[in-house]
This record gives C-alpha cells, structure tokens and sequence, in this order.
C-alpha cells in the first residue's frame, strides 16, 4: 500500500461568491516529486496556501501525513516546508542572520542551529563570503536559493515550492532545478507549483493540470502527451496572418487545433497547427497557405510538450491565458 504524504479530498475554496478552487481531489505518495500546472489565476496558488494552513477550505479536506492541521497544527508544520514565490527575508540582514533568525522561529536553537545553517548555505551552493554580505546586494537567484534554505531548516518531509524559479535568468533557473533534484533524492516529497510546462515535464514524476479552480489533467507528463494521441506540432510563420489563411488551414483534414500567437520580442505571428499525422499534412497545409497568396517564412516541426496538452485540452494557449 502506497504511503500518502498529501491528501486532498474535494476541496473547494470560494471568496465572496467567487469560486477559485472547485472540487480539486488528489494525493501525493511520500518521496515522490508532484507537479501542479496551469497559467495565473488557476488556483494553484489557492490550493497551496489552503495546503499549507494560510487558508482553510470552505470545504473538503486536507491531510499532510495523515493528519489535518485542524487536529494537529503543530505536529503538521513541522513535517512541512513552504517556499512562496515572493522572497521572504529581511534586506537589512545578511543570509546567515536571515537563517538564524527563521531557524530559532522553529525552535531550534544553538550548536545543532549552526550546524544545519552551514549545510544548508553549502547545499544551496551559497558562497560562504557572499553570505555574509547583505540580503539587500544579493542577485534574484542568490535571494531565491536562502528562501530555500530557510523553508528547510528544521527537516521538513513534505516541501511546497510555489514557482521558485519565477523570474530568473536560464543559468539560475538550471541550478534551482538541480537543487529541487537533490531534494528528491534525498527521499522529500516535493510539491512544485509552476506555470513552466518544460519545468514540469523536466523535474516531476506526476502532474495535475489546474484551469480555472479544477484538475483536467493528472498523470506522468508522458502519459498525458501520448494521451491526446499527438507526437509534434506543426509551427509556421506565413508573411501575414489573415482569417483566409486560418479558414484554409482549418479545412486540411485531420487539423485539431490552430493558435496564432505572437510573443512580445517577436515581430511575426505565428501559427501553431495541432495535427494527429503532421508529416502526412505538411505537404497540403503548404498548399493551403500558399492557395492564399502568402509567402511562408518558416516552417517546423516540433516535439509536443505539455503546452500542447494544455492547448488540446483547453482549445487556449498558456502564455495568451496569463496575459
């Protein structure tokens, strides 16, 4: 029989009228690595905060260890780490005061407080001299790894990430990804809630797919791509994008789904063409584009990932949902 080191059962969450978690059920097995998914506004960061006692439920329940923080608050937090997405430390402070001080709030206290201080500044990859400068000279990712290491000062089992690489540059972003994978080897269950859909897929073991207060999706991120019967996507970025282009498009047989997204630091649009056979389709939907007069400037085929998922279930990209 499996071990549950998180248990939520139908749990829904509403202010003031408003629903922003609805029915959400899911267990986390202890040791293993979770993913929760979905853009801004989801209820991912809802359910943590209801996960970690911030917020209760308006109703369901919830058990960490098997037990309810209603019945056991104290012996439930210390089995539980929480790391916000905001940086939570004093600027005035350097990262070994910050530690103290959030290590005697867990009451630990003298020899055995230094001790875990020290490996923890040396688990994060801190350097020891940069430790001692203030919170307030310190890059994004160097606030970021002594957030960290203050959630896990007093040896939590279960650790709640809420995007903890929100923001940060591609290197720092990797070296928070090892370090997420050091805790899990070390036999810590990990809850990681992110809007990244390579983070997931990358770090996670499990992940439930939160849209709008419920879970559409919740599997191994492999089973959830092979479930909407897809192996890549079609990218195209024609000379213009017009509705005669997209109609043509649309009538290729077999196209599920068409987006036509423009990031920020990109002059073209770009279509992004979901498709059950795209090598077969490739050929008619040039033709089809081509019927409409435009020119293509590019064209590729791409592995689908669970952004892919998230467009099939929901018929919306990710990044046009948060905007």
């Amino acid at each position: 029989m499996p071990v549950y080191d998180l248990e939520v059962n139908s749990v829904t969450k509403r202010f003031e009228g408003n629903v922003a978690v609805e029915d959400v059920s899911l267990k986390v097995e202890k040791g293993e690595l979770f993913g929760l998914l979905g853009p801004n506004g989801a209820g991912k960061s809802t359910l943590t905060k209801m996960v970690s006692g911030m917020t209760n439920p308006t109703s369901g329940s919830i058990k960490i260890g098997g037990l309810t923080m209603q019945e056991s608050p104290m012996k439930v937090k210390e089995l539980l780490g929480v790391i916000p997405q905001d940086i939570v430390l004093y600027d005035y402070m350097n990262a070994y005061e910050n530690l103290a001080f959030f290590g005697r709030l867990y009451g630990l206290s003298g020899k055995h407080l230094k001790e875990r201080i020290g490996k923890l500044i040396e688990f994060t990859q801190l350097d020891h001299k940069a430790a001692k400068r203030r919170i307030v000279t310190y890059s994004g990712g160097m606030k970021r790894r002594v957030n960290i290491a203050a959630a896990l000062l007093h040896e939590p089992q279960l650790i709640l990430m809420d995007e903890p690489t929100a923001g940060l540059d591609p290197q720092n972003r990797l070296a928070l990804w090892d370090i997420i994978r050091d805790l899990h080897q070390q036999g810590r269950t990990i809850v990681l809630t992110t809007h990244l859909m390579d983070e997931a897929e990358q770090l996670c073991r499990r992940v439930a797919i939160m849209d709008k207060g419920k879970i559409i999706a919740l599997d191994h991120p492999h089973e959830l791509i092979k479930k909407i019967n897809l192996e890549h996507t079609i990218t195209v970025i024609p000379e213009i994008v017009t509705e005669k282009t997209l109609d043509a498009i649309r009538k290729v047989p077999g196209v599920r789904n068409v987006q036509r997204l423009r990031e920020e630091d990109e002059e073209a649009e770009k279509l992004v063409i979901i498709h059950d056979q795209p090598e077969v389709a490739l050929p008619e939907i040039i033709t089809a584009i081509l019927s409409t007069g435009r020119r293509i400037r590019s064209i590729e085929l791409s592995r689908v990932t669970l952004e892919d998922v998230f467009i099939a279930m929901t018929g919306r990209s990710l990044r046009q949902e948060e905007k």
